[in-house]
């Protein structure tokens, strides 16, 4: 099986291909990537056979129409789809051939009515129904949100082992997958609640603006294939409603520059957080000496690992220790800085690395 993320920014498509017939499928392709997806599948000799969306998309334009007109590719959807120009549409428990590959359809509305999820045999395609770790899943708020029914399809995922990789329709975060197991330890949607505890904790949920996100499901279900057909806020993490939704303000993190740290590292006592992934931190760029790995990802369930002193968060260029650092700020922390530019700029400047 081919199998490989692809996208630019946070909105993750996905190539899924057999081996032997070379027959593809796309998921959840971005309008504004059409034409290298159509580029990538033609240096890869691939036919493209499906192109899936995993629900009607508010946060971006679909590909999907446009794929459709170009190719003799079948748009795939939920039969509960408002979607006019989706070709074919699936049930809950659908499967559709792809060579010797079979692409498994389970409708898990809440996010929206015609939200589904993609099952490989080792791996899941989520859309938004659930994001990674702090990132929760998509926001309910908008037309066909229903916690209600959000919490009645995570109990689908019940059946699935601890195992199963997920691959979810955004990447915030930058954590490109997971496991089940780590997302039953991490996730805030999928903590243990009843019914009641589940819709309560939503209705408690502080989420951003919405109101440009409403152009964009209509766009998307007209079928557009016209770039400016809807405007795309182009800040935070639109689509995204987890532990970290509930500050109602961003946190405002500071910055030491590489030459600051360095000062105020040799002056006392001062804990480096960095919230890379391991692979990472033990990667050509190093660490800063004496730094405590704890990934963004994880960073939520090992507050108690973070001494309440001086705190820098530490990252490749700065992105993810910006966000480490405000985690921290809404939870308590005091005196939280980032370091801008990463392990990048700490490099630039030549100061000293652990491998």
């Amino acid at each position: 099986m081919v199998f490989e993320p692809l996208g630019s920014g946070p909105c993750r498509a996905y190539l899924i291909a057999s081996e032997r017939t070379r027959e593809a499928a796309l998921v959840d392709p971005v309008l504004a990537e059409v034409e290298p997806l159509l580029k990538t599948l033609r240096e890869r000799g691939l036919t493209l056979r499906w192109v899936i969306d995993t629900h009607t998309h508010a946060d971006h334009l679909s590909g999907a129409t446009a794929l459709r007109k170009k190719t003799d590719a079948e748009y795939v959807m939920h039969r509960d789809s408002a979607v006019r120009s989706a070709s074919k549409r699936v049930e809950d428990g659908e499967s559709l051939g792809l060579g010797e590959l079979a692409l498994k359809f389970s409708h898990v509305p809440g996010h929206t009515r015609d939200s589904l999820m993609l099952l490989l045999p080792d791996r899941l395609l989520s859309g938004d129904f659930l994001f990674i770790g702090q990132g929760g899943a998509g926001r309910l708020d908008l037309p066909g949100g229903d916690a209600a029914a959000h919490y009645e399809s995570l109990r689908k995922l019940d059946a699935l082992p601890d195992g199963t990789a997920l691959f979810p329709g955004h990447d915030y975060r930058g954590q490109a997958s997971s496991t089940l197991a780590a997302e039953r330890a991490a996730n805030p949607v999928l903590r243990p609640r009843s019914r009641e505890e589940y819709l309560r904790w939503w209705s408690g949920l502080k989420l951003g603006p919405a109101d440009w996100m409403h152009s964009v499901l209509k766009a998307n279900a007209a079928g557009t294939t016209d770039p400016n057909a809807a405007v795309v806020s182009a800040g935070g993490h639109s689509c995204e409603a987890g532990a970290g939704a509930c500050s109602t303000a961003a946190a405002v993190v500071p910055e030491w520059t590489p030459a600051e740290l360095a000062k105020r590292l040799a002056a006392g006592s001062l804990a480096v957080i960095d919230v890379r992934q391991p692979e990472e931190y033990r990667a050509e760029l190093g660490h800063v000496a004496g730094s405590r790995l704890i990934p963004l990802g994880e960073l939520a369930q090992r507050l108690g690992e973070v001494p309440k002193g001086p705190v820098v968060t530490v990252c490749r260029s700065g992105k993810r220790s910006s966000r480490g650092a405000a985690e921290l700020i809404r939870a308590g922390w005091t005196d939280v800085h980032s370091l801008a530019g990463g392990m990048l700029a700490w490099n630039e400047a030549r100061l000293p690395v652990e491998r």
